[in-house]
């Protein structure tokens, strides 16, 4: 799996679950949910370290502690990206 693709993926099923708004994932659940367990590492790091502080279809950290939740910050953004990069829109937000 390339970079792209396992951003796609964490994407689409925040997206699915309709983590935005009030609603937060721990990045270990978002990555769990996501990705096979070859790909859960390189999920978390991209999510650390490219994802939150780029801004990346609007993921953003939610709360403090030690469980680093994060939210979809627009959905309407989260599309764009997956639109962008070839990923698949989940039913009920084309």
């Amino acid at each position: 799996m390339d970079d792209s693709e396992i951003k796609c993926r964490v994407v689409e099923k925040l997206l699915r679950n309709r983590v935005f708004g009030d609603h937060k994932w721990s990045i270990d659940r978002a990555v769990d949910h996501a990705l096979p367990s070859h790909a859960e590492g390189r999920g978390r790091q991209l999510i650390k370290d490219e994802m939150i502080p780029q801004n990346e279809a609007s993921i953003e950290a939610y709360g403090g502690g030690a469980r680093e939740n994060i939210r979809l910050g627009d959905a309407d953004t989260a599309i764009q990206f997956l639109k962008d990069n070839g990923g698949n829109i989940p039913f009920g937000f084309d």
